[in-house]
């Protein structure tokens, strides 16, 4: 079948499923978000527990929550929470330690997610939240569990970013995840 199409054929396909993807993500992130007062040292067990469990990754949660309690849909962030924790079992082929901080303050709470696995080549960190884009192999994932994950911080008024490292002589390797949420919704900006 690609033999009979022509190039420009398949790049226009690829771009039409691209813009309808792109709607599709704004609709998601267009939804609303239910909040409601949530444990989130309480999520964070409840996403490892649920999650598929990878023999040779280490899982540690240190929560140094004054208040574990805010405002969040839990059914969206446990969607987040799932697709930070399977990337970083997935960034550690051979093993290694995934670590969940949580910290708060009267405003918001911070999750941070960071694995000991490959790193992403910094190159690939401006592009990492884009929808499609993915440094998996072939089959391995769509490229839409970070877009879609972004939305879903953005929708809660949060921030997500992430830095990585790839070169062990400048440290230890591996990608640290942190979402800042507001604790309530009027602390939204």
């Amino acid at each position: 079948l690609l033999e009979e199409c022509g190039d420009e054929t398949i790049i226009d396909q690829g771009n039409r499923c691209k813009r309808i993807i792109s709607g599709l993500l704004n609709f998601a992130r267009q939804s609303r978000v239910l909040r409601q007062p949530t444990d989130i040292a309480e999520l964070i067990e409840k996403t490892i527990r649920t999650a598929p469990d990878v023999s040779n990754v280490h899982v540690t949660v240190d929560s140094q929550l004054a208040d574990p309690v805010a405002d969040v849909d839990p059914d969206q962030m446990i969607q987040v929470l799932t697709n930070l924790y399977t990337n970083a079992q997935q960034a550690m082929p051979e093993g290694g330690d995934l670590t969940v901080t949580l910290t708060d303050d009267p405003e918001s709470i911070t999750i941070k997610v960071n694995d000991t696995g490959v790193g992403v080549p910094a190159e690939h960190m401006p592009k990492i939240f884009d929808p499609f884009f993915t440094t998996k192999q072939v089959g391995m994932g769509t490229g839409l569990g970070l877009a879609v994950s972004d939305g879903i911080v953005k929708m809660h008024k949060g921030q997500i970013s992430a830095e990585s490292n790839t070169d062990r002589s400048k440290g230890p390797t591996g990608t640290t995840f942190t979402i800042t949420l507001p604790r309530h919704e009027s602390g939204a900006s």
